[in-house]
């Protein structure tokens, strides 16, 4: 019967349908890890390691030498902080939970009123928070760029500044499916470039919503997010004179020099650093490509008070082996240049955003809705009342971690 739908069910179901259908970073992002964690894994915190396969040399002749395979992994872990809620609560007098039990059927309109005054406002502040994660991962994660040098930083708005993104992919040997989400006004210059060209598709589209979203460009599918916010340097930004002193054995940390001799901050996380002596390989034949090398602070960095700050990199600087990526390390005395503040733009291949999202468990003595059948992004509904001060608590909660992986991304900045 009709009256017996569960109004959980409804929610759930409405806010995990504007999840899939109109979250542009979460419809390019990669789920297929979510089958490596088990559910029993991830209610404790659950950890895989994802292999990143690397690109052996290979040889002619009738005479071989055989080379062991160096295995790279990545930690992926779910934690309680990947855990979003929108709790809310409700009086016995806000009749729309109280329908269940009325005497008459649940109808189409109760049903659309409903969607509209719980699941709809949940699912925007929800995509808001999930959006802002993996803009977060990709900022630290990206730094190949076609940005290569500081004197290159400036606008983004044209189709040129687009197909450099597409040349740099192809030279570093990225897959044929490519994304780039780019932030609002990069975007809206973009399609203000293109307006009146000789391409009636891209002309219709851009007159009739301002903007080529959702469209192909250059080889790229592109997207537009809200979240991809201006970035704030840190207090290096633009100095002058700044030189490598080491790079750690395990290419994660970076120190430079010729800083200020303090041990206030320094360095924002998201802040980029170019050593235009310093080029990037294409990631299976290894050989040196046109593009320099960027990288980007994954933590806010204090400076060490004699004049040199660690920088911490959330993937490694490899000048050799199967997953070099840079034909050579930053050399003792290298000059390095920090960029001033910036709009943020990403490029991936599927594997360069990565997001697991796993069914909630129901909890005992609640209303729980029931699983919305075999969904990217299940959405969970507890409904729960208490008789002491007739009130009704009900709480929409999803499981969402968010991995990005730096061999399969590209930052665009633009200056801000």
């Amino acid at each position: 019967m009709s009256n017996e739908f569960r109004v959980s069910n409804l929610i759930s179901k409405g806010t995990t349908e504007f999840l899939e259908q109109r979250s542009p970073i979460l419809n390019t992002a990669n789920p297929k890890f979510s089958g490596m964690f088990t559910q029993k894994e991830y209610a404790t915190g659950g950890n895989v390691d994802i292999k990143i396969p690397g690109y052996p040399a290979s040889s002619r002749g009738s005479v071989v030498n055989a080379t062991a395979i160096e295995d790279l992994t990545v930690s992926y872990a779910i934690t309680e902080d990947d855990i979003y809620n929108v709790p809310r609560a409700l009086s016995v007098f806000e009749g729309m939970f109280d329908i269940l039990n009325s005497r008459r059927a649940l109808t189409d309109n109760d049903k659309a009123a409903i969607v509209d005054n719980y699941a709809y406002p949940a699912y925007l502040k929800l995509q808001l928070d999930i959006e802002t994660t993996c803009a977060l991962r990709l900022k630290n994660n990206a730094f190949y760029s076609p940005i290569d040098e500081r004197s290159k930083l400036g606008g983004f708005n044209n189709f040129s500044n687009v197909s450099a993104i597409s040349k740099v992919m192809t030279d570093l040997k990225f897959g044929p499916d490519r994304y780039l989400m780019m932030n609002t006004r990069d975007a809206t210059n973009v399609a203000n470039s293109l307006q009146n060209m000789f391409n009636e598709a891209i002309n219709t589209k851009i007159t009739k919503t301002a903007r080529i979203d959702k469209g192909r460009l250059a080889d790229l599918d592109v997207y537009m997010s809200t979240e991809l916010k201006r970035h704030t340097a840190g207090e290096l930004a633009d100095t002058e004179g700044m030189t490598i002193v080491s790079v750690s054995a395990d290419g994660m940390t970076v120190v430079i020099d010729g800083v200020p001799s303090t041990s206030s901050q320094l360095i924002n996380a998201g802040d980029i650093f170019s050593v235009p002596s310093v080029y990037l390989v294409d990631g299976i034949g290894h050989d040196p490509i046109d593009t320099k090398l960027t990288f980007v602070a994954a933590a806010d960095a204090n400076g060490n008070n004699d004049g040199t700050v660690d920088i911490q990199l959330e993937f490694p600087l490899m000048a050799s082996g199967e997953h070099a990526n840079v034909a050579s390390l930053p050399e003792v005395g290298a000059d390095v240049f920090c960029y001033p503040d910036y709009y943020p733009n990403y490029a991936y291949v599927p594997s360069g955003l990565n997001v697991v999202s796993l069914p909630m468990m129901d909890v005992f003595g609640a209303i729980n809705s029931e699983r919305q059948g075999n969904v990217r992004i299940p959405v969970k509904t507890y409904l729960q009342g208490a008789v002491t001060n007739l009130s009704n608590i009900y709480r929409i909660s999803m499981l969402v971690a968010v991995k990005a992986i730096t061999p399969y991304l590209v930052m665009v900045p633009s200056l801000a």
